[in-house]
């Protein structure tokens, strides 16, 4: 018997490759989130930066105090706009996160109907072997004289 060809091998390798590529999408995705939470962290330590250095220096000159505070209000609206980039990353994620779960389920269910058939094959060849054993022992077979 000819051995176990599974026909949807090609269509398998295919759906293993789009996972692959959901993968690698997830991990950008990731790595970008991270990155923008990063930036958020260093926004956030200097602008408390300079709101300490505000309260600290009381004898400052009203042009660095008026210059103090206006990065401080840049880096605020920045913060803001980086906030609203991170909460779209975030959807990003999630979005790639379920795309790489559906491109995994419908793999899985290939590779699971691969062993179903592989296992229906090999307990076919099993049953024609114990055929041909049956009747091999059948035919050579010769009762006791009597």
């Amino acid at each position: 018997m000819a051995p176990f060809r599974f026909r949807l091998e090609q269509v398998r390798l295919y759906r293993k490759q789009l996972e692959e590529q959901a993968m690698q999408a997830l991990a950008q995705a990731v790595v970008h989130r991270d990155a923008l939470k990063a930036h958020i962290a260093a926004l956030q330590q200097t602008l408390a930066e300079q709101h300490l250095r505000l309260s600290r220096a009381e004898a400052l000159e009203a042009a660095e105090r008026w210059l103090i505070q206006n990065y401080a209000s840049a880096l605020k609206e920045d913060l803001q706009n980086a906030g609203i980039a991170l909460e779209q990353a975030e959807y990003l994620v999630d979005q790639r996160r379920a795309d790489l779960v559906q491109k995994a389920t419908e793999r899985g269910l290939l590779d699971t109907l691969k062993e179903k058939q592989a296992a229906k094959r090999l307990q076919l060849e099993r049953q024609q072997e114990q055929h041909t054993y049956d009747e091999t022992a059948t035919l050579r077979y010769k009762p006791a004289a009597v």
